[in-house]
């Protein structure tokens, strides 16, 4: 139930007491390495297909979106081990037994599921040593679940935003560049393997996000709990301004390709810059600048579809400034598309619910997010409080 007025029921945030790992944190991780495989393994598959089918163009830019973002996923996550001040000591050890594991991470974009691994393997083993009644080994690997399910709260945005993401604008991009071919005509051998990496980068997408905002809180001490309610407000949220981002960039990418990359280069910049001047230092950056830049650079990417809270301040004039910015390259983008669109593409069965949809997925993003200070928020439900709350 989500109602700030029932402060006596909340809680916080952190660590429980019990510090047990349940059933639903096994299942979590199992859930997550499962969907990560499938969505690569889908991705792959449709490669291969464009592979075979003799067009490179495609083949190149699908693979394309399988490993770079891999390499920029293995990168954080080795950064990650390294700023552990506990794993400093045994990174070489770790590197010299996963040398062979690191390689096949970095070729087939599975570096969140090594964390995934590492994390289901503490939580079984403090859940085993419940079982035997030993509290002392219960809390330790309880502990050690815990911090490696905060780093992959970072991994899984990268992945829904680095990956899942760009792959559902390339595959609607091709279908709609086809006049929709792809969709009408059955015979078309790519459809079903388009369709189905569609699919599993939304599902991916979904499952990501869904677990992000509520994970990054589980380990931070005073932070109040987020109610179920408020979870499921912050990823209709989150969900479907990206929604409606992917579907306006894939519709104009679709008619005018040089033109939307040049857009979304600039944008790009911008919020490089906008993030440098409006963000601290972060732990990950540990005053070193080539690490902030790199820090910097991949956050704008994932601003290309949705705000991200990376620094305590005000949120209301950065959300207005953000999302004002987004609606209007929404905007120019769906009336681009109307414009350039031919008749052939027009007369499709998902023309006319991509045009409304557009605009409606994005509004009721917006209108999520507002329920949720209002209603949900943890502490006030002021939508001007600090980031750490958002």
């Amino acid at each position: 139930m989500c109602n700030n007025d029932v402060q006596h029921q909340d809680t916080v945030d952190y660590i429980p007491s019990k510090d047990r790992a349940t059933n639903w944190d096994i299942a979590g991780f199992v859930i997550s390495i499962v969907s990560h495989l499938v969505d690569v393994g889908f991705d792959l598959s449709l490669a291969y297909q464009y592979y075979l089918g003799e067009h490179p163009i495609y083949f190149y830019l699908t693979l394309a979106f399988i490993l770079i973002p891999a390499l920029v996923n293995t990168a954080f996550s080795i950064r990650l081990y390294y700023l552990s001040q506990d794993e400093k000591k045994t990174l070489t050890k770790k590197f010299t037994k996963r040398k062979l594991c690191y390689i096949v991470v970095l070729i087939f974009q599975l570096a969140p599921v090594l964390r995934y691994f590492d994390a289901l393997r503490y939580a079984i083993k403090s859940k085993r040593a419940a079982k035997l009644g030993d509290i002392h080994n219960q809390r330790k690997y309880y502990l050690l679940m815990i911090r490696e399910d905060s780093d992959i709260a970072l991994l899984r945005v990268l992945e829904c935003f680095l990956e899942a993401a760009p792959q559902q604008i390339l595959q609607m991009a091709i279908i709609f560049s086809t006049h929709g071919r792809g969709v009408l005509d059955e015979s078309n051998p790519y459809i079903y393997f388009q369709l189905l990496s569609i699919g599993s980068s939304f599902a991916s997408m979904a499952w990501s996000m869904a677990s992000y905002h509520r994970l990054i809180r589980v380990s931070l001490i005073n932070k109040n709990n987020i109610s179920w309610g408020g979870t499921a407000m912050q990823f209709m949220w989150h969900f479907l301004v990206t929604v409606s981002r992917i579907l306006c960039i894939s519709v104009v990418l679709s008619v005018l390709p040089l033109y939307t990359i040049i857009a979304l280069t600039f944008h790009w910049i911008i919020m490089v810059l906008w993030l440098h001047l409006s963000n601290k230092t972060t732990n990950f950056c540990d005053n070193n600048k080539f690490y902030e830049f790199f820090f910097y650079v991949v956050f704008a990417t994932v601003y290309i579809f949705t705000h991200i809270s990376l620094s305590e301040g005000k949120t209301l004039l950065r959300y207005i400034f953000f999302y004002t910015i987004l609606f209007a390259e929404n905007l120019v983008a769906t009336v681009s598309w109307i414009l350039k669109a031919d008749e052939t593409l027009k007369t499709t069965v998902f023309y006319t619910p991509i045009v409304y949809g557009n605009f409606v997925t994005f509004f009721l993003g917006i209108m999520f997010m507002i329920l949720y200070y209002k209603v949900c928020h943890p502490s006030t439900g002021c939508i001007s409080k600090t980031a750490e709350d958002s």
